[in-house]
């Protein structure tokens, strides 16, 4: 292994404000990052040693605070040491690359490593990263008497991905001495194709597994002579991948009439697709004028031993074939020297589950010719696309659907309906397509709460296909979100339609007795109907904001009060809508932690809690005991600010930032307030806020692409 280079990361604290609950203890001063880079070249099985890399090259550094999760990229690591990075302190984890990882590409090894490392102040903090191999290295090689029988040859080697990369010889092209660099997906594949002094052309292939990064493959390929025959002359071809030999029959044959072949009545191409419950019968057709030697049916796939397909079938003179007649194939026992030969499989796909399998048969004659063909079958739906899955909301729902076949099919879209319906809609919004998942989806706007629908997956071509039936959620609302309704408790105003039914509340239970009433209705400047007037005041001299919520005022507690926050409720709304006019005054009255506020324009404040409590929420105003921003509790949550003197009602829409969009709440707490900082009797006495016509939103279709992205119901 050879060392790089060392450069410094300085590192300084910081400013950071979090809740004190959560602070972590971070000490003063600064600290300093020592990396030393270092690339292990080595790799495992190597028959031939690789390039090293090239004298001090240049490292992408990923820097990642495990804290905050922020990152921080560095493109080349030696501009570290005419600028060093400034980082806070804390525990960071470093990925070091020496390049950008490709499925397959010549001459491109790509080294990577990383490292955690905790960043301590006043002290050097050395971080040593090891960066290895982090793909897979092939190279090949040929005997040196290949050329008197082949003058022109070539091997192509792909992993999983199916990206290919060619080692070929010819009069005009030769990059054998060239290396190969591969993703590890766990697999390799070979074909040799050959093509012989006479023109004829030969092939071959193979399959390595157990492929990982840091491993390299040296293939040779050489031809061995075996006896001779009548004809021409018998030559082996041997791979020698260091963990295995895999030996194929070649004949240089100077009398090439008669070659044994397989045809099919359907295209023998690399990957076969055949849609389940297919009923069209499927032969294979082996002829060799010369007379069968030998007929071998062979796998080594999991799928197919699952429904009894016998790993190595010899047809010629078998004793019998009835394993294979119960695997669904369809054949008879070849007697030896017989020129032709034949079996249906069908029977074998319908007993198979969508999913890719693959057999082989190797056909040779008796003068040793080989013609073998490796049969890789898809099963797919017989349609085109098939619906997966929906999402559902209340108003809306995510559907997802897959197709099968390896290009796009045409047309793909969806169409649904109420389960009670029979026609149904083509969906006229825009979807998205995953091309190398073979997935596409779409957002479905504008439903029924509460209401069974059935959705499917279409093409150009299909029609008739799966169908899912999926129910959307509820779509509750709060009482009196209109604030249309008021009675009068004493001389205290409340916002519900009478004391049996009390679902908002606000100060005035506890300031009416001192004839201070900061809440009460709004006739005259409305929206429609009545709304709710809340104005910053004091009661004894003590500063009160007006303010309404959802639940109960409990108790004076102190100079503050004990309120019940939060009304059960189980829907998922996406947004709150509703229209606000606001006269802010100064700031004159202030307490801590908000002294430094005063003298500038008070803010009034309206948010929206989604909660899995158990029950109500108590907060006392007194104990400063309120609702934390990072509580556990809450599901979703969204709020406005504002200092702007209003001459008319302006409409607003909150988005609710879902923090896990999975779970249904069981609470949901909306709270105004005329002075933000009036739970710290802080704010402008006389500001007022005036709120009218709240409504839970439950439509994408009303929200921008902006506040849907801020929703995460994604």
């Amino acid at each position: 292994m050879r060392k790089i280079t060392s450069y410094i990361l300085m590192a300084i604290p910081l400013g950071l404000a979090v809740s004190c609950s959560l602070r972590e203890t971070v000490m003063d001063g600064y600290g300093y990052l020592s990396v030393n880079l270092g690339a292990d070249t080595s790799s495992e099985l190597v028959v031939k040693a690789g390039d090293e890399p090239a004298e001090d090259p240049a490292f992408s550094l990923t820097v990642t605070s495990r804290k905050t999760g922020e990152v921080t990229v560095v493109s080349d690591h030696r501009t570290l040491q005419a600028e060093p990075l400034k980082l806070a302190t804390g525990s960071y984890t470093i990925k070091a690359a020496s390049g950008t990882l490709q499925d397959a590409a010549w001459d491109a090894p790509v080294y990577e490593g990383s490292c955690d490392i905790q960043i301590k102040p006043d002290q050097t903090n050395v971080a040593n990263i090891t960066c290895t191999l982090a793909n897979t290295m092939v190279t090949v090689g040929f005997a040196e008497d290949t050329d008197l029988y082949f003058p022109e040859y070539s091997v192509s080697i792909a992993n999983d991905n199916l990206n290919a990369l060619i080692f070929s010889k010819s009069a005009t092209h030769d990059n054998l001495d060239k290396t190969a660099y591969f993703a590890a997906t766990g697999t390799l594949r070979w074909n040799l194709q050959m093509t012989n002094t006479d023109g004829v052309q030969w092939s071959a292939r193979g399959t390595i597994s157990g492929v990982e990064a840091r491993q390299h493959y040296h293939l040779v390929f050489q031809l061995e002579e075996a006896q001779e025959a009548t004809g021409g002359l018998y030559v082996k071809v041997i791979v020698d991948d260091e963990m295995q030999e895999s030996t194929y029959p070649l004949v240089l044959d100077f009398d090439n009439n008669g070659l044994p072949q397989t045809a099919a009545d359907f295209e023998l191409t690399n990957e076969i697709s055949v849609p389940m419950g297919n009923t069209t019968p499927m032969h294979l057709y082996f002829n060799a004028a010369k007379g069968i030697k030998s007929l071998v049916l062979s796998h080594a796939d999991a799928g197919l031993t699952a429904v009894g397909l016998p790993t190595a079938t010899e047809l010629v003179d078998a004793a019998s074939v009835d394993a294979l007649t119960a695997a669904g194939i369809s054949t008879a026992a070849v007697p030896f020297g017989s020129t032709d030969a034949s079996l249906e499989f069908n029977g074998l796909l319908n007993k198979l589950e969508i999913g890719t399998y693959s057999f082989t048969t190797t056909l040779i004659d008796a003068k040793d010719h080989a013609d073998q063909k490796v049969l890789n079958i898809s099963i797919i739906s017989p349609v085109d696309a098939e619906a997966l899955t929906a999402v559902c909301w209340a108003r809306f729902a995510i559907l997802t659907a897959k197709w099968f076949v390896a290009t796009r099919p045409e047309g793909l879209n969806f169409q649904y309906r109420k389960a009670s319906d029979t026609e149904w809609t083509d969906f006229a919004g825009d979807i998205t397509f995953d091309d190398s998942a073979r997935r596409f989806s779409a957002e479905l706007y504008s439903l029924d709460p509460a209401t069974e629908y059935v959705f499917r997956a279409v093409s150009a071509k299909d029609k008739e296909t799966k169908e899912i039936h999926f129910t959307t959620e509820s779509a509750p609302t709060v009482h009196n979100m209109s604030f249309d309704a008021w009675y009068q408790d004493g001389n205290a105003w409340m916002p519900n339609e009478s004391s049996a039914y009390k679902v908002w509340d606000s100060a005035n239970p506890g300031t009416a007795g001192l004839g201070v009433v900061p809440t009460t209705p709004e006739e005259s400047d409305v929206v429609r109907g009545k709304a709710a007037r809340l104005e910053s005041s004091t009661a004894l001299g003590q500063f009160a904001a007006g303010n309404i919520y959802l639940g109960q005022f409990n108790a004076v507690s102190g100079l503050g009060a004990k309120l019940n926050w939060g009304v059960p409720f189980t829907g998922r709304p996406i947004a709150l809508r509703g229209y606000y006019k606001y006269a802010p005054k100064a700031i004159d009255k202030v307490k801590d932690p908000y002294k430094d506020l005063k003298g500038t324009m008070d803010n009034c404040s309206i948010r929206i809690w989604l909660t899995d409590w158990s029950s109500q929420y108590l907060v006392n105003t007194s104990t400063k005991t309120f609702l934390p921003d990072d509580d556990p509790s809450i599901i979703a949550s969204g709020s406005l600010y504002s200092s702007n003197s209003d001459n008319g009602y302006v409409e607003f829409v909150i988005p609710i930032e879902y923090r896990d969009n999975t779970k249904i709440p069981t609470y949901i707490e909306i709270a105004c307030a005329a002075s933000r900082y009036g739970d710290y009797f802080t704010g402008g006495l006389g500001s007022v806020l005036k709120i009218d016509e709240f409504e839970l939103v439950y439509d994408p279709a009303e929200l921008t692409e902006t506040q849907r992205a801020l929703v995460n119901y994604r």
